[in-house]
């Protein structure tokens, strides 16, 4: 990937994320840490949401919470999806802030109502998940039923996350069964 004029990763095989979501995948890269954080620091949306996740999933640097909202909080501000996700993700989890659900929720949903938006399937799924396993809040099967769906709806053949399709599908059937 190329941030203004400088390559700042090359990929590399193997897959430290296996059950995380295409944007995490998307970091299997070998990345210029410093060059990264010059970017970021110099306001790149790009370089904070990349960054940003890499606090947060430790890749390439150790995990650091803080550092992690720090940068993806800048990015989403700038507007970048993946960085609402990845905030969406930290509220839902409690990761290095207090967990709130509802705010987590509200940030899925800020991605996932857009059918445009290239992080739309992901937040859905979360959302779907939010709801089907009752975190933070009691389980809600129609609202769970009502993301999965939404999900699969815009589901294209270039995304890459049939693990993430067929956790719906399966939603899907048990609910139909």
């Amino acid at each position: 990937m190329l941030i203004g004029e400088i390559e700042i990763f090359q990929q590399v095989p193997s897959n430290p994320f296996p059950n995380e979501s295409r944007y995490t995948r998307e970091l299997m890269m070998a990345i210029d840490v410093p060059e990264l954080r010059r970017r970021a620091e110099a306001g790149s949306c790009a370089a904070q949401s990349i960054l940003g996740g890499c606090y947060l999933y430790g890749f390439e640097v150790q995990v650091d919470y803080k550092e992690a909202f720090r940068f993806l909080s800048a990015a989403a501000n700038q507007g970048s999806s993946r960085a609402v996700l990845n905030l969406g993700r930290m509220y839902a989890k409690g990761l290095g802030i207090s967990q709130d659900v509802q705010e987590a929720i509200r940030l899925f949903e800020a991605v996932g109502r857009p059918s445009e938006s290239t992080d739309a399937f992901a937040a859905r799924i979360e959302l779907g998940r939010i709801f089907s396993r009752g975190v933070g809040l009691p389980v809600d099967k129609e609202a769970a039923l009502e993301w999965y769906t939404a999900a699969i709806e815009i589901w294209t053949d270039d995304n890459d996350d049939a693990e993430l399709l067929r956790e719906a599908r399966q939603y899907l059937d048990q609910a139909a069964s």
